[in-house]
């Protein structure tokens, strides 16, 4: 009962902090994920737009969860992890309307990669353009 109401709390700050994060600007990493669905998966140019606000959307309510997660100290990672993975699968469901069955399992095998490869993250927004310099590691989300 208490997991269920924690995670039914969680989603609530999710939405309530998605429609916030719809405020900030998100356009450069939802640019970057097109831009990677385009080389990777070939997408003609009809898919790319038709893909852009699935991408957009959960770009926001990705953000929307792991700030809401950092800012109120919610520690409970198997949540957080949970609610990300529902997030993901949701994003497939969308996505296989648009994509063709090979497309959509190429793009689930990268995912599946980059989560195996960074499990805390829970995914695919990594811009791995962060580096480790004089003051530290610079990471990017």
């Amino acid at each position: 009962m208490l997991r269920l109401l924690s995670k039914g709390l969680l989603l609530w700050l999710v939405l309530c902090a998605a429609a916030m994060a719809q405020e900030q600007d998100i356009t450069p990493a939802v640019y970057a994920q097109i831009k990677q669905m385009k080389k990777l998966l070939h997408l003609t140019e009809a898919q790319a737009q038709a893909v852009s606000p699935i991408v957009k959307d959960y770009v926001i309510k990705r953000q929307a969860i792991l700030e809401q997660a950092s800012g109120t100290g919610i520690l409970d990672h198997r949540t957080v992890k949970s609610t990300l993975e529902s997030l993901r699968e949701k994003e497939d469901r969308k996505l296989s309307r648009v994509l063709s069955k090979d497309q959509l399992q190429k793009w689930v095998d990268r995912e599946n990669l980059l989560a195996t490869m960074n499990p805390d993250n829970g995914g695919s927004m990594a811009d791995d353009s962060g580096g480790v310099g004089l003051e530290g590691a610079t990471l990017k989300f």
